[in-house]
Parts: structure tokens; sequence; C-alpha cells
């Protein structure tokens, strides 16, 4: 009986030794487990830290290539050029960084803002007169024009008139309201409502003088006082677009946008045959209505971002935005 008792507590003996060893197997694998994650999470958290470190390096090196990150510009002026100069700083600032304001309200404000040192760049649809370069040179400033696109003035109807070509004569006297009925021109039997633009505007100002005073006096020249004196390009394509019997003019680069609810007429002067304003007839000024598009600087003021930015509108990439927008480039 003893020699049972003794073999039992063997088997007792081993079984328990074997449990331990499976417990003690099962623990070892169990901190290897937790030693293998905690390496794991160890080394996740580098790598975030890490790209954490990458992505500030890059953010600091695009903010390091923005030069003008703290720096202002304030432009101001013809409402022609209103929306490429806005493309033009848009992507001026994406480039270079910087704050750019561009402001409307005319060739004539925008002159006027810039003799009164209350903007950094003027942009005008007209070059600027004798007077106001007088009046620059007074006050101690010292302009810098630039040519920064070629624009032709656009006659616009109506859908209803069919009026294919109009001399700049006749342009003269619909516009001083000598000529008030379409079928004086080869239009309709009903009366012409013409849309100008306002006195502040360097396009309304380009086409009193080359159309309505052309080889004539000033003082016996001037828009009707029945002609409707519009603030942009766009009032005038809504005006024509809107209305029948209507006619303006707007600029190129305000064409496209136009699409087809608006006619477009082609212009003669004199004997020679009428020709449709495009970017050919533009450049080549053999469009009788076509002109420069100017921004006016004061070289005793200008900052090294007001520098870089007419570099950059007068550069390749400039340049095509200008043309994307519809006018014709200068280079």
């Amino acid at each position: 009986m003893s020699k049972v008792r003794k073999s039992i507590n063997s088997m007792v003996i081993i079984f328990l030794t074997v449990l331990m060893g499976v417990g003690i197997f099962t623990g070892c694998t169990t901190t290897a487990q937790e030693t293998t994650t905690t390496a794991s999470a160890e080394t996740t958290a580098s790598v975030d830290q890490t790209t954490s470190t990458a992505a500030e390096t890059t953010v600091a090196e695009t903010q390091a290539e923005k030069k003008f990150t703290d720096e202002t510009l304030i432009l101001t002026g013809s409402t022609t050029l209103l929306e490429v100069a806005q493309k033009w700083a848009e992507s001026f600032m994406n480039t270079n960084g910087g704050k750019i304001t561009v402001n409307g309200g005319g060739s004539g404000e925008g002159i006027a803002a810039i003799l009164n040192k209350t903007t950094d760049l003027a942009n005008a649809s007209r070059a600027m007169k004798d007077e106001e370069l007088a009046d620059a040179k007074e006050k101690g400033l010292d302009i810098k024009e630039y040519v920064v696109l070629f624009d032709g003035i656009c006659i616009v109807t109506s859908k209803n008139i069919e009026v294919k070509e109009l001399s700049i004569d006749q342009l003269a006297d619909i516009f001083m309201g000598k000529i008030t009925n379409w079928k004086e021109v080869g239009g309709p039997d009903a009366e012409i409502v013409a849309a100008a633009r306002d006195s502040n505007s360097g396009t309304g100002e380009y086409f009193l003088e080359r159309v309505i005073q052309k080889d004539k006096t000033e003082e016996d020249n001037d828009y009707s006082e029945m002609c409707l004196r519009l603030q942009s390009n766009t009032d005038v394509v809504n005006q024509v677009s809107g209305n029948e019997n209507s006619i303006g003019y707007i600029g190129i680069g305000y064409l496209k946008s136009a699409g087809d609810s608006v006619n477009l007429v082609a212009v003669k002067d004199g004997d020679a045959a009428a020709i449709a304003p495009s970017a050919e007839t533009v450049a080549d000024k053999s469009y009788p209505i076509s002109r420069d598009l100017y921004v006016y600087g004061d070289l005793n003021s200008m900052s090294e971002i007001a520098t870089a930015y007419m570099e950059f509108v007068l550069s390749p990439e400039g340049q095509a935005i200008g043309e994307e927008a519809g006018f014709v480039g200068v280079k």
C-alpha cells in the first residue's frame, strides 16, 4: 500500500511540475508579446514624430520661399483691368506671399490716388494726361509708366440689331445723339439706346477722344445727354444684352464673357475696310479702336513687393494670365 502511495505522490509531483512548466512558459510568452507591442508603439511614435518634424520643416521652407509674407500692396483704378489684376494678384501671392488689395473705381480714380499717394500702383486704361504728369512732378513724384496689355474697344449691339459694321463717324454721331434711329445706319426703324462709360472711366475718355472727338474740336463734341453713362464693362454688357435696340462698347477682355448675348460690330476708319477686333488686329493696331493698358508707379516710393509684382505682370506667366482673360499680351 505504501508503494502505491509513493507512486501516486510521484505522479502528482510530476503533474504539478508540468503545470508549473506550462504556466512559466505561458507567462514568458505574454511578457514577450507585451515587450514587442511596447517596442512597436515606441517605433510608431518615433515615425509620427519624424513625420511631424518633416511637415513642420516643409511649412517652414514654404514660408521662407514666400519672400513677401508680411508685406502689403495696394492697386487702384481701371475697371477694365480689375478682373485681370485680381488674377495677377492671386497668382503672385500664391508664389510670393504678401497681401495685395485690388480696388476699382476707374482710371481717373487710380491716377488721382497715386498723385495723392494713397495707392502703391495705379491701373489705367488710358495714358496719364499732361496736366496729371505736371501735377506729379510738382509733388515730387517720379512716375513710371508700364504698358501691360493691349486692348480693343469692341462695339456691341443687342441681338435684335443686325448691323454688321459702322464707321468711326457713324459711331461718333450715334453717341453724340446726331443719329437717333437704327434705320439711318441700315438697321430697323427703332430708336437707338446708346450706353457709354461714366466720366471717371479711362475707357470712356479714350472712346471720347478716339471716336467722338476724332478730327473735331473738343468744345463741339461730347456724349449726348441721352446717352446712358455706366460704371463698368459688365454694366454695359448687361444693358445691351438685356434690352432691345441698344449699342455700347466694352474692352475685348469682356467679349468672351458676353458671349452670344450680344452682336459684335466691325469698325471702319475712313475708306479702309471694316475690321473686327481680334488678338491679331488689336496687336498690330489694324483694328481702329485699339489701345494700350497701363500701370503707373512712383519710382521714389516703389517698394520691393511692387517692383516684384510688376516684373511678374510682364513675365511670360503674367502675360499668359492677361491673354487668358481675353486681352492681348505685349510680349
